[in-house]
């Protein structure tokens, strides 16, 4: 199809869509703007790797300060007390990042998913969705891709919907309009 059989011009020659054709046109554009989903694993995964990395990095450097201290045995016992909570806490959140990038291990990218799942790339009216692990909004080839865990209420409002299919979450209303 030409563009000049999908495009006219109005009186004041501003060129737009002709009838019909714009709901075509659209879906044209929607799949060329289709991120990868290998691409935001790939992104989610190396975002965990950074996270587990910067925890060992702090937990040694807690380690190393812990036992540098060179005070009197009272002053040593206060430190050492608080590096040793400091130390249980990181290496909870340690071991809640590792199990993370189990779950994001466990996602093949190649399986396309027809409904919200583990592993589903969910396009709504409102924001883009990969469900795994929670993560701020990633930025996937200029587009900003929120990562939602399964423990998310957000996710079980949605957990089990189609393309098609709409949901509200505090306020805000959701329409699926892809899912893969």
């Amino acid at each position: 199809m030409a563009v000049i059989d999908v495009l006219k011009f109005d009186s004041d020659w501003n060129l737009y869509p002709r009838k019909g054709i714009f709901g075509e046109l659209q879906t044209i554009l929607k799949m060329s703007q289709t991120i990868s989903k290998k691409d935001i694993l790939d992104t989610c995964i190396r975002k965990q790797q950074e996270l587990i990395q910067n925890f060992n990095d702090r937990i040694d450097e807690v380690k190393s300060e812990a036992f540098s201290h060179t005070e009197t045995p009272s002053q040593t016992d206060d430190v050492s007390g608080a590096s040793d909570e400091m130390l249980e806490v990181m290496g909870q959140e340690l071991k809640l990042a590792r199990s993370e990038m189990e779950i994001l291990r466990s996602i093949d990218p190649q399986n396309a998913a027809s409904q919200v799942e583990r592993g589903a790339v969910v396009v709504t009216d409102q924001r883009i969705f990969f469900i795994g692990v929670s993560s701020e909004g990633i930025e996937v080839h200029g587009t900003k891709v929120f990562g939602m865990s399964e423990k998310a209420p957000l996710y079980g409002q949605m957990k089990g919907l189609k393309k098609g299919d709409g949901f509200q979450f505090n306020g805000t209303r959701y329409m699926i309009e892809e899912i893969y």
